[in-house]
Parts: C-alpha cells; structure tokens; sequence
C-alpha cells in the first residue's frame, strides 16, 4: 500500500489538475504554499497532464506593432517574465512562439540587415536565428513560426513549449516568388526554393494562418493568398473573390479545420471557406454572415475592421473608431479589449496556450518574493551579485528602493510581510 504521504500528493494533484487554464495565478500561489507542491506543480508530468485535461489551448494574450517594437497586452492572469518590446516587431505567433524582427528604422524593407528572434513568453527564452543568404533583395516578404512536427501532424501542441520550432521565409520579387525554411535542429537557413508568379502579386506583412500542411500569406493587395506547403515547399497562387478585394482582411481556419477569410462589409462580417481539394478560383464560398449592428453602436460601426485571428480559440478582432474588440464565432459575444492601443492599428497577433510554471521561474519567483520579505524586516542585502543574478534592476523596475522601503516600513509583523510578498510575487510573475 502507498504511504500516506504519496496518496496526500496525488489527492493534491488531482485537485490541482481542475484549476481554471485561463487563470495561472492560481498554480503559482499553490507552488509558493511549500516545496512538495511547488515539486508537484512544475513537474512535467503534470504539465503534460493539466494540458490533457483542458485540451483546448487559452488566448493567454496578443502582441501588436507599435513604431519600432511590439506590446504584448495579457488578457487572464498570466504576465510574461520578460517584455517583447526588448526584441522588436511581432512578425508571427503560433504553438507557444513569437516570432520578433529586431532593427530599425526600416525593419519592413530589410529583413537581411537584421536576424529574426524567437521569443517564447512563458520561459522568456528567446532564440536569434543565423541572418538570412545575401542572395534575398526583396521588399514584400512575410514570415512565420511554427512547431517542427506541425508539418507531419505528430504533435498536440499542448507542451511544446522548448521543442523544436521552423521559421518559414517567403518573398516576392521581379515576377518570382521564393522562400527559405529556418529548422531549430539544424540551427541554419535551407536552400531557396521559387516559382514563377503572375505580375502584382506582392507580399503583405499581416498574419499568417497554418491550415493542415499549408501556410498561407496574403499579398499586399490582398487580391491573392500564397500557399507554401510544408511537404514539398511548392509554392503556388489562390485568388480572392472579386467581391472581396476591398477592405480589410484576416485568414483563419474555418470550423471543419479549412482555409477561410474574415472581412468586414456593410455592418456585417462575412466569412469565407475554400472547398476542400479545389485549385480554381471558384472554390471560394461565403460560409457565414454575422450581422454587427447588434452588437456595436453606430460610432463603432461606421469604421469597423477586422484585425486578427485567434487559432485555436476561434476569436475575431475588430477595430472601430480606435476601439479594439473581440467576436467569439461560438458564442458570438463581443469582448472589449480592456487596454485602450489609440494608435492606428493594422494586425493583431494573438498568443494562446496552456500556462503551467516550470521549475525556474518558480524558484526565480520565491527567491524574489525572500528578497522582499527580507528587505520587509529590514535585513538589507548588500551582495549586489545575488540582486544582479534576480534581475531585479532589468527585469522588476518595482523591486527597488522606494518600494523596499514602502515594505520595510508597513510590515513589521514577520509573517504578514511575507504575506505580502507572496500577493506581490503572484500579481507580478502571473
């Protein structure tokens, strides 16, 4: 028979397993109760596990542009160790990864003078990829991450998070189109593959979608969608409806898992589907027609459009009179996006997955919340090597004098200090 104390930790972990997905605070604050839970908590296992129970990945967040770098804006509890701005644009975000373009002023135009990072806001590890062949001259690209096992359908992408990862590289130029495909394992860029494409078919910087073994990107006019395929790294042309070609539009996966298109027209948003298997132009049906004027005042009507899909979590954004907005194509509920951009918007690149803290930033996370408690009581820590292994002056501004001394002088009861710290440490680190 099982000793008790093996049946206690199952019976926990059993109970931990059942915490909401969407709310990673509440797993932190268990792993910060005791060492035995934190063991329980950031254990693969069951990581593995609690991703299995829910299954469906969460929108943990979304990233957009702003002048030289990008914001990533959290929608539940979770909050990313470090800040993508520090790396530059958002290019692509899929199963777990952010795919940054450091440099500016002409980060758009020149892909060649700086290297495509790999961010990844759970762990914050970031990966700089090797800079592209000098053979690349052209402006209209676009690019996208994705699992290295996406391609073969071997992997859930529920806990991947750290496995190998490919960055696909597509261009037009001078009436080609070409592309090169980045692969983790090897730590280098492909041969270049290219084909022949119709004159005007150029490329636009807006967000990918991966449909089976196909990416897809739309072209700067958005006339046309390239199709790559992963397999054979065949590049070939779809065109858009005519009846489309003005207005805003975002590529998605359509609810029987197709290629499909978002578009916003006359107060309603129209959703289109590709026939399985179809190559002509008029494989294109309209699935879908949601009608807007129910949901949004006139004032947000008027200059509504659509910026971004959620794989995965079958969310639209729309953006009207400098508002943001989510559509749940479910439910069809309309969700205000809590921070106010302002800014001229075009795209938005939502991040989803299944957030469970590993063991480093646990114990990143407890060590700071000691530094804290220590600093509460007033036990000052003078060895700057400790306060520089926390990246407490990079990583936490808040951990500073000012708040040491706030902490040092309202608790003065020893554990109501690290009661304290430990609401600190979870609204910081989730």
């Amino acid at each position: 028979m099982p000793p008790a104390a093996a049946l206690l930790d199952e019976m926990v972990e059993e109970v931990f397993l059942r915490f909401p997905p969407d709310e990673p605070k509440h797993l932190l604050r268990a792993a910060l109760v005791c060492k035995r839970w934190r063991r329980i908590v950031s254990d693969r296992g069951f990581r593995r596990r609690f991703c299995e129970l829910h299954r469906k990945p969460r929108m943990l967040g979304f990233l957009y542009n702003r002048s030289h770098s990008s914001i990533f804006v959290p929608t539940c509890s979770f909050r990313p160790p470090s800040a993508a701005h520090r790396y530059g644009p958002v290019i692509d975000a899929r199963h777990g990864r952010v795919l940054l373009l450091p440099g500016f002023p002409d980060w758009e135009k020149r892909p060649l003078d700086n290297a495509f990072v790999v961010w990844d806001p759970i762990t914050s590890e970031r990966r700089e990829l090797p800079l592209l062949p000098r053979s690349v001259r052209s402006a209209d690209w676009n690019a996208a991450v994705l699992c290295a096992t996406a391609p073969g359908g071997a992997c859930d992408h529920l806990d991947c998070c750290g496995g190998p990862f490919l960055v696909i590289f597509v261009a037009t130029d001078k009436g080609r189109m070409f592309d090169y495909a980045y692969s983790s394992e090897t730590g280098a860029w492909s041969e270049q593959t290219s084909a022949q494409h119709a004159a005007g078919c150029r490329m636009a910087l807006s967000p990918s979608a991966l449909v089976g073994n196909a990416l897809y990107f739309l072209n700067g006019y958005l006339k046309t969608v390239l199709k790559f395929d992963l397999g054979t790294r065949k590049l070939s042309v779809i065109r858009i409806p005519p009846s489309c070609y003005f207005g805003s539009i975002v590529l998605m996966i359509t609810e029987h898992g197709g290629l499909g298109f978002a578009t916003v027209v006359n107060s309603e948003l129209h959703l289109w589907s590709r026939e399985s298997g179809s190559e002509e132009d008029a494989g294109w049906v309209q699935s879908r027609v949601i009608e807007l004027k129910t949901l949004f005042p006139a004032h947000i009507l008027d200059s509504l459009y659509v910026t971004g899909f959620g794989e995965g979590v079958d969310i639209i954004f729309v953006r009207g009179n400098r508002k943001d907005f989510t559509i749940d194509l479910k439910s069809i509920q309309v969700t205000k996006v809590q921070k106010d951009i302002g800014i001229r918007l075009a795209h938005m690149f939502p991040y989803t997955g299944l957030y469970t803290p590993g063991e480093n930033s646990l114990q990143r996370a407890l060590l700071r919340a000691e530094v804290i408690v220590d600093e509460a009581m007033g036990r000052h820590i003078k060895n700057q090597a400790m306060l520089q292994q926390l990246d407490v002056r990079y990583e936490t501004p808040c951990i500073e004098a000012t708040t040491l001394d706030t902490f040092r002088y309202q608790y003065h009861d020893e554990k109501e200090a690290k009661d304290k710290a430990v609401v600190y440490v979870q609204n910081k680190f989730c």
